[in-house]
């Protein structure tokens, strides 16, 4: 099957390949998320970048959705519009991918479940980059099988926008964003505001965010203050037992964080952050609020990192460098060890933080890159000091090849650790035993590609082989009533990735027929579950396949048609007596009809087009058809 789809794929993107064109629009963008800095071509690594234009177009109103049709990117909701979404990239799990926005850390240590409660509205997004693979040796621990950077919008003068939308089960959506643009100085604010009554049995959900950014542009440079807001409370149905249909969650989450940019000359330029992140997360497994409430899970996690890179650029080429301190904690009634004296939780009487942990990460890096004739070199490591896990180095090297203005071959080697969440250490209870002498996974990453790109075609072909050491997952033995969180020893992923873009408008010469996307993964562990149930890590996409067509059939007017097709690993049982459940294929389509005149877009989206019943975990059951309708107006 696997061969089916790299065919199918291979003939499409033919058509492309053979035109010839000297012009380079679709890889002039530039990779941000490293201080470094470099076009996509030029990059020793599969990168994707998702625009603007993809965005405001895609059938979506959150940023997990976009995500969904992003290359070898898992994204595995147990409810819709970000509700709870985890994401991963190349068959790792939830807790093994970096969330940046703007460049800033926005994991949390308690679990991978939090990494998208960000307080930032969709539509304040620039642009999405997702790096493919370990990046620990610029990155740090989190960044185990990929990065995903959110880059925010920077307006160039002052506007606003606002939104409304409205669809079945109750669903209604609405916010506004305006900016502030003077000589010196860039403001900018975003609101949004979501809610449904859902689609099944306590699936309704209420959340809330806002975001802030004011700018002050300084010579040479630029002074940036950051602030967020998030909150959501939903029903969790069956989310982590599906014999518990009333299960329930509330999080919140702020984020106040400052950045110094500074070129000091043509060859030496820095950045300063400054961040703290608090998230509170409460969680109900059988209506305890009103019956038992020292049931009730109560976490509460705080997160202060301060880090500073540098570039310097000599005749020997690009040097990069910096430091980084992260102090981790969590108060909790379930996590941690026992605190010296309990904290109250805020808002309900006579509950209290009665764990707590803290442990400390300070990370030093140095990164050099040189360009020799059609070679680029670029290599590293990265010193890890952790209170909680010792010391550890990431080194890494990646080379690439210019076979001329508009390809490249490329071939990269990084070693990547990720350290357990408060979650998988100590979280202990009826569905889950943690382990606090889980030791951190450890892999190392081998990939080689190819890329091209000219005015109407880019594409990218990568093959990896990832090895790990001591990986971590929730798993459940027959000999045990409840699952544990384990190192199950080792695991190697095999894969192999294909995507393309492709300019149909100016290929055909028509407009009618304007964009067409294409990404195909492949992915195969050695292991497979013999004698117990993985819930995560061999739970992964075997075959990904997403397809994205812009039509503009008449001026004014667009369509756009996402297909998505999920072919899962693993299996899920109702309980320890029932036969395993495989997990089938998914075929989902999505659909966005747009009228635009001047600054106002009215839109009507049509999510799972054709009623798919499907499953992305165990028997949490996923939306039907989903019909909404807006309008976006720019002032």
């Amino acid at each position: 099957m696997m061969f089916r789809y790299i065919l199918l794929f291979l003939c499409v993107t033919n058509i492309a390949l053979a035109q010839d064109s000297t012009l380079i629009d679709l890889d002039a963008v530039t990779v941000t998320a490293n201080i470094t800095g470099a076009e996509i071509r030029k990059t020793a690594r599969n990168v994707t970048v998702i625009d603007r234009r993809t965005i405001e177009n895609a059938p979506v109103k959150t940023i997990d959705g976009i995500l969904q049709y992003a290359l070898n990117v898992d994204v595995r909701s147990r409810s819709a519009f970000g509700v709870q979404a985890d994401v991963s990239i190349r068959g790792g799990n939830y807790d093994q991918t970096l969330i940046l926005v703007d460049g800033v850390k926005m994991n949390d240590p308690q679990t991978g479940h939090h990494s998208l409660n960000l307080p930032l509205p969709v539509q304040m997004i620039e642009k999405i980059e997702v790096l493919q693979g370990g990046a620990s040796r610029v990155f740090g621990p989190s960044a185990f099988s990929g990065v995903i950077n959110i880059i925010t919008k920077k307006p160039e003068k002052t506007q606003g926008n606002v939104h409304l939308a409205a669809g079945g089960h109750k669903l209604f959506n609405y916010g506004a964003n305006a900016s502030l643009h003077l000589k010196r100085l860039i403001a900018t604010f975003a609101f949004d505001k979501m809610k449904s009554n859902g689609f099944a049995y306590n699936t309704a959900f209420d959340k809330t965010s806002g975001f802030g950014k004011v700018e002050g542009l300084l010579k040479n440079g630029s002074v940036d203050l950051q602030v967020g807001l998030m909150g959501n409370k939903f029903g969790a149905s069956n989310f982590y037992s599906p014999k518990f249909y009333d299960q329930f969650e509330k999080v919140s989450a702020s984020f106040i964080g400052l950045n110094w940019n500074q070129n000091f000359s043509n060859k030496f330029n820095s950045v300063l952050r400054l961040n703290h992140r608090r998230h509170y997360d409460l969680y109900d497994f059988n209506k305890y609020l009103q019956t038992n409430i020292a049931s009730v899970n109560f976490h509460r996690t705080d997160v202060w990192d301060a880090e500073w890179k540098g570039r310097l650029i000599t005749s020997l080429g690009q040097s990069a460098f910096g430091l980084e301190w992260r102090q981790e904690t969590v108060l909790s009634n379930r996590l941690g060890e026992t605190a010296k004296e309990p904290v109250a939780v805020p808002d309900y009487e006579n509950v209290f933080y009665t764990r707590t942990k803290t442990r400390d990460n300070v990370s030093v890096f140095v990164e050099h890159q040189k360009k020799v004739g059609k070679f680029n070199f670029s290599g590293g490591t990265l010193l890890n000091l952790n209170s909680q896990f010792g010391t550890q180095w990431f080194p890494g090297i990646d080379v690439s090849y210019e076979l001329g203005t508009q390809s490249s071959v490329y071939a990269s080697v990084n070693r990547s650790l990720r350290f357990p969440t408060f979650t998988e250490l100590y979280l202990t209870g009826a569905t889950v035993v943690g382990d606090p002498n889980l030791k951190p996974e450890k892999a190392v990453s081998y990939e080689i590609g190819a890329k091209k790109a000219t005015s109407v075609f880019n594409a990218t072909l990568a093959v990896f082989y990832r090895q790990t050491e001591d990986a971590i997952d929730k798993v459940k033995r027959p000999d045990k009533p409840v699952p544990t969180m384990e190192n199950i020893n080792n695991i190697n992923m095999f894969g192999i990735e294909l995507s393309s873009k492709i300019l149909l408008e100016k290929y055909l010469g028509t407009k009618v027929v304007n964009q067409l996307s294409l990404n195909y993964a492949y992915l195969k562990a050695d292991r497979q579950e013999e004698g117990f149930q993985s819930f995560y890590s061999l739970n992964y996409l075997r075959h990904k396949f997403s397809a994205g067509l812009n039509l503009v059939p008449v001026r004014n007017l667009s369509l756009d048609i996402w297909y998505t097709l999920k072919v899962r690993e693993g299996n899920y049982q109702w309980d320890a007596q029932t036969p395993a459940v495989n997990y089938q294929p998914i075929h989902l389509t999505d659909t966005r009809l747009a009228y635009r005149l001047k600054k106002v877009m009215v839109f009507a989206d049509v999510n799972n087009v054709f009623n798919q019943t499907y499953f992305e975990y165990g028997f949490v059951q996923q939306p039907g058809r989903w019909f909404s309708m807006g309008i976006n107006a720019g002032f």
